[in-house]
């Protein structure tokens, strides 16, 4: 059902590039709901309210919502609500009950009704943040385009696991297409896809990296193609998230950054927090490139060489005045392997534990990166 704020929203407009402000200090603001908007000192009618309180609401993490309009004020007070979240500003504390039916529920289920005393920065806050961002977008998106997840290989015990994982994966036209690199095909492939379109291509061990990679996007299928490594971490959500940003951002590439990092030497996982999310950049993992297939085309593809072939493909986008755009750092974990040679990114250990906010024993254990059920006690 189409709720009838949503008739009035827009996703060029209520999007969050460039409005979720850096983690430095966590930025507040409170709006009450009565006969008039109140946000901060400026009291505004509730025609048009919204378009006129979003400039000043963007430069918040969160906005504590108090009082209750009158019932007819309820439709604009839910649309300023749903605006906000989408444009990135992490809504709490709604306890009226007429603003809250006239929301989309799956957003209305993300919003507490209590205020919500958690600090940018933090996992637990910045999930919250991310689920109620994800759900305040979704509605106005319309399909998204197919996707090819293409995961190239030279360590066959590994590809099974990774295909069921990104079959799991919350996204509706999705094909994976796996590049055996000098290996042959694993058992057990089409059932790790459960349904999901499968494509497996065989190469000899001596083909070069970039064009194993250019004969695996050339036969895949989907609008939008997405690289994936066969030994990271990726939650159900992470695809709908990349070809969420796609949309909404118009960059030419999308990716996530590698801020949440499982450390094999330490037996470790770290958390990095710098900068700002939603945001255009210069870099992002390679294990979340994600591009259109004609986008991939007119850079020229992957280039023709054994190593960096990620770093080569970003310098193509900008060599061709493309961009680049990161979400956020929810529902992915890069795997760093105690093996150096295991990586053509030559960092140390020691790269990933400057900037580092939190920190855990072992793999961090949490559905909203993949690596734990919901139903499991995730890390705190």
């Amino acid at each position: 059902m189409t709720m009838p704020i949503l008739s009035q929203m827009d996703i060029r407009s209520d999007n969050p590039v460039g409005r979720v402000p850096d983690s430095g200090m966590m930025r507040r603001g409170t709006v009450e709901l009565g006969a008039r908007c109140r946000i901060g000192r400026r009291s505004l009618a509730w025609a048009g309210a919204s378009d006129r309180a979003l400039s000043g609401l963007d430069s918040l993490h969160a906005l504590e919502v108090t009082g209750s309009p009158p019932a007819e004020s309820s439709a604009a007070a839910a649309q300023l609500l749903h605006r906000a979240a989408a444009r990135g500003t992490y809504v709490h504390g709604l306890s009226d009950d007429a603003v809250r039916a006239a929301l989309d529920p799956a957003l209305a289920a993300h919003i507490p009704a209590g205020r919500d005393e958690g600090t940018v920065g933090e996992l637990a806050w910045d999930i919250r943040a991310v689920e109620q961002r994800r759900a305040a977008i979704r509605p106005l998106l319309g399909r998204l385009p197919s996707m090819s997840a293409v995961l190239p290989s030279r360590r066959p015990e590994l590809v099974a696991q990774m295909v069921a994982q990104v079959a799991a994966m919350h996204y509706d036209e999705l094909e994976i297409v796996v590049a055996l690199h000098g290996c042959p095909p694993p058992p057990g492939l089409t059932e790790a896809a459960a349904g999901r379109p499968l494509v497996v291509l065989e190469f000899d061990a001596d083909t070069i990296f970039g064009e194993v990679l250019n004969h695996a996007c050339a036969a895949a299928s989907g609008e939008l193609i997405c690289k994936v490594d066969d030994d990271d971490y990726f939650a159900p959500e992470h695809l709908w998230d990349l070809a969420a940003a796609h949309c909404y951002s118009g960059a030419t590439l999308v990716g996530k950054m590698t801020t949440v990092v499982h450390l094999e030497a330490l037996d470790t996982t770290v958390r990095r927090v710098y900068g700002a999310r939603e945001s255009f950049t210069h870099r992002v993992a390679g294990s979340t490139m994600t591009i259109a297939a004609a986008d991939l085309r007119a850079v020229g593809g992957w280039s023709p060489v054994p190593r960096a072939v990620d770093t080569a493909l970003l310098r193509s986008v900008a060599e061709h005045q493309g961009t680049v755009y990161q979400p956020h750092d929810i529902g992915y974990i890069y795997v760093r392997r105690s093996d150096p040679n295991a990586h053509t990114w030559p960092a140390q250990t020691v790269h990933f534990l400057r900037n580092v906010r939190e920190q855990w024993i072992g793999l961090l254990h949490h559905p909203a990166f993949g690596t734990a059920s919901v139903l499991d006690s995730p890390d705190p």
